[in-house]
């Protein structure tokens, strides 16, 4: 069996002769071997970069998955929570009727609490907006009712129903009256007299009435000589 000479392509070992070669031989140069580890770097960062795009593709992927499958969910369980709200907000108007009797609205009160606690099984849970100012993204105005001060305007008067959310995402607004304050009117046409106050001298008006200047008598025709006597 023939030996390849040293250092020759056929010889697999040529390499790593080479780099055991004592100085001043032929052999791998430091420049060289650091031009390979330069790269080996890149390729190394390459593929960090590349296994980092491909996770964030996965990821997004997955999230849009999970998204889609959340709004199916919504979609097909809307209908059936709000008619569960509809039942609650019946159930807390007749229960809370003033000719509803006490025993009657003991037991519709525990069928409202069951109806609640439905709900919260699915993520669907009562709130109420604090502060006295509408908020129109989480508020419903049912009416609006005349205030009497200015600081009353645009502020809650009365609130009749708790909103429901479910997930954060608003499934029925609170419901609420506002006030609405209108400052009188300055040019308001004046009030018209009733009868007693008309029978009073400082009612009438007071506008002097000029005096009528009677009319010079109209000339009488003399009498014919003839007919007087």
């Amino acid at each position: 069996m023939t030996t390849p000479p040293h250092g020759s392509a056929e010889d697999p070992m040529s390499d790593i002769r080479a780099d055991d070669a004592p100085p001043g031989e032929p052999g791998v140069t430091l420049e060289r071997l650091l031009g390979e580890i330069r790269k080996l770097q890149t390729s190394f960062d390459a593929k960090i970069r590349y296994d980092e795009s491909r996770e964030r593709s996965i990821q997004s992927m997955s999230d849009e998955i999970a998204a889609y499958r959340e709004n199916r969910a919504q979609l097909q369980l809307r209908p059936l929570l709000m008619d569960l709200i509809t039942l609650y907000d019946d159930l807390t108007r007749v229960g809370g009727a003033s000719d509803c009797a006490p025993g009657t609205a003991k037991i519709l009160g525990e069928f409202r609490d069951a109806v609640e606690q439905t709900l919260a099984r699915y993520g669907v849970e009562p709130f109420t907006t604090a502060g006295e100012a509408v908020d129109r993204s989480r508020q419903r105005v049912i009416s609006v009712l005349a205030g009497d001060e200015p600081s009353h305007d645009r502020k809650i008067a009365q609130r009749l129903r708790p909103g429901f959310q479910w997930h954060d995402q608003v499934l029925r607004p609170e419901w609420v009256n506002v006030y609405r304050y209108t400052a009188p009117s300055s040019s308001a046409e004046p009030k018209p007299l009733s009868p007693a106050e008309l029978a009073e001298p400082s009612a009438l008006p007071t506008t002097p009435v000029e005096p009528s200047v009677p009319s010079a008598p109209s000339a009488v025709p003399e009498a014919d000589e003839g007919a007087l006597h």
